[in-house]
């Protein structure tokens, strides 16, 4: 008959290890998926609030490229206030994500 824990009883040192083990291979298994997904969002959030300043001030770069970018900086005090949230938002991630990175 397998052993079975009576509540609020420890568990063994074996057990505490494995189940540590496991959750910090999970944790290195899921994190950069995580990672993957938060960019994806946030790239959807500036999709969203920047559509219509891109097609109004930054139509004629190619969507994504560098001359957007550098389109919107120069614009930024034009935009609306969602994308220039947003932007500011996403740099501030960018920001950390280096920082955090190099580290």
């Amino acid at each position: 008959m397998p052993h079975t824990p009576m509540p609020n009883t420890p568990m063994p040192h074996t057990t505490r290890s494995r189940a540590a083990a496991t959750l910090l291979a999970l944790g290195l298994v899921l994190a950069p998926i995580a990672a993957q997904a938060q960019a994806t969002s946030m790239r959807e959030v500036l999709k969203r609030a920047c559509t219509g300043d891109y097609f109004e001030f930054c139509g004629d770069h190619d969507p994504g490229g560098p001359g957007v970018e550098g389109c919107f900086r120069s614009n930024m005090k034009k935009l609306s206030p969602a994308c220039a949230s947003a932007i500011t938002a996403f740099k501030r991630k960018q920001k950390v994500k280096r920082v955090s990175d190099a580290h």
